[in-house]
């Protein structure tokens, strides 16, 4: 087209024009998502996790036993054991979560509501032990808003497999 002006950068120059493009959009995308340290809302924030806090104002755990056992089971039986616990603190406990170390130890059932300090509860957990043989040791993680966040329970014992006799041989 005739007469139509057109643009051409200088050798190299289309690099450049992009880096700077890049660097300008960079520093504007930080300047939005920055913030001082005196303005950040630290309003949603539970005390009870801080670190800054008396810990003995705190929720506590006291559990009859942080042990159970499930004996010796068949393999591909599903067994539940119960853990009962107290809240020994000053302010009410929460449970945020009840996570088993592998897929086949689950925490079924606790708490959802606040435990009052001096109340108890039960956390009810499951293990499955279909594909597994031997020694069973699991873990499973109680997150709280106690100090620390974490406590760890224990479920042991042994699953024996089925037995399996060769089955019998026609005689020729």
């Amino acid at each position: 087209m005739a007469g139509t002006p057109t643009f051409t950068f200088p050798r190299g120059g289309t690099a450049q024009v992009m880096v700077l493009l890049a660097m300008i959009v960079t520093l504007a995308a930080c300047r939005i998502t920055d913030q001082r340290e005196d303005e950040v809302n630290t309003g949603h924030l539970n005390p009870a996790t801080s670190l800054a806090q008396d810990t003995s104002e705190l929720p506590r755990f006291e559990f009859d036993s942080l042990t159970r056992s499930f004996g010796t089971i068949s393999q591909g039986s599903l067994v539940e054991r119960q853990y009962h616990f107290t809240n020994a603190g000053r302010t009410d406990l929460v449970i945020a979560n009840v996570r088993g170390s592998c897929g086949c130890t689950v925490g079924k059932d606790w708490p959802r509501n606040p435990v009052r300090p001096g109340e108890g509860g039960t956390i009810t957990v499951s293990f499955d032990s279909g594909g597994r043989e031997g020694r069973q040791e699991k873990t499973i993680s109680v997150i709280a808003n106690t100090r620390p966040p974490t406590t760890v329970l224990f479920l042991h014992g042994d699953v024996v497999a089925p037995s399996s006799s060769p089955a019998p041989q026609a005689i020729p």
